[in-house]
């Protein structure tokens, strides 16, 4: 028989719900690290290549990199914004964007390791070397990214970590179900990002 709680445990990528337990990935202090690191390495002309404008995750992500910006006192320009769809083939479109809204464009934040490969490649097509011309980070960390050409430095989810904070209040609802005590209320667990530096900046 399959037992069913009464308050789920749930990945999001929406805002949040108060009443839901939740384990996410701090998405705005990502897109802050991913910035400031650019940042620490000299770039002034950081552009973004963002998701989808509906998802909460890609404008947390928006929102760590204007506050990264704004907290080194560089102006954000809305032409250094390109909406992408999380995919290679956006990230190749993004900047091709990008260089066309500002051609002097120094380091990219692609807020996914897919959407950096496809302006990684767009940028080698265009002649531009990778740092030299161009520096790039991604978000995700995915196992492939240490492969790129050259290996990319990005964010890194703990989705090791994001799967043990929920079974973890999984288990806290079932036992407080089992022994008739008050369910816990909705929280949600944060869980901080770490930057993983590797060529490409």
């Amino acid at each position: 028989m399959i037992h069913q709680l009464s308050i789920p445990v749930i990945f999001l990528s929406t805002q949040p719900d108060k009443t839901l337990h939740v384990a996410e990935v701090d998405n705005r202090n990502g897109g802050y690290m991913a910035t400031e690191h650019l940042l620490a390495r000299g770039y002034r002309k950081i552009g973004l290549i963002s998701g989808p404008s509906g998802w909460w995750a890609a404008n947390e992500l928006r929102r760590g990199w204007q506050e990264a910006l704004t907290a080194a006192a560089v102006p954000i320009d809305e032409t250094h914004i390109v909406e992408g769809d999380w995919s290679a083939s956006s990230g190749e479109r993004g900047l091709y964007q990008l260089l066309k809204n500002c051609p002097d464009i120094e380091a990219v934040f692609a807020c996914n390791d897919q959407m950096a490969l496809g302006l990684m490649q767009a940028a080698r097509s265009l002649g531009k070397r990778i740092p030299a011309d161009l520096a790039v980070v991604g978000f995700d960390d995915i196992p492939e990214s240490a492969f790129y050409y050259p290996p990319l430095t990005t964010i890194r989810q703990g989705v090791y970590e994001l799967g043990q904070a929920a079974v973890q209040t999984f288990v806290r609802i079932r036992e407080a179900e089992q022994k008739g005590e008050p369910i816990p209320s909705g929280q949600t667990v944060w869980l901080q990002p770490q930057l993983v530096v590797r060529a490409s900046t």
